[in-house]
């Protein structure tokens, strides 16, 4: 109950820059409310990031239909199969 962290939501515009949404105290509130505009923009990636950590603690991605969405090699691999 203690946790007064905030974490700041982004998310990527059009042009794949971060766009900065809303600032939430707690991870467990934070993490919630990310899931929650994920769920309505499916289109975007979001993250969550931790001004007192320097670094982005959670994300989301959305873009990629593959299960393995975190691989960043598969989909050049698979182009040039073509």
């Amino acid at each position: 109950m203690a946790d007064t962290v905030i974490y700041d939501i982004f998310k990527d515009d059009f042009t794949g820059s971060p766009l900065w949404i809303e600032a939430v105290e707690g991870f467990e509130q934070a993490t919630n409310r990310m899931e929650e505009l994920a769920c309505i923009d499916k289109a975007n990636d979001y993250y969550l990031f931790c001004v007192q950590a320097g670094k982005i603690v959670r994300r989301m991605r959305r873009k990629s239909t593959r299960p393995d969405e975190d691989s960043g090699g598969a989909p050049h691999k698979k182009a040039g199969n073509f």
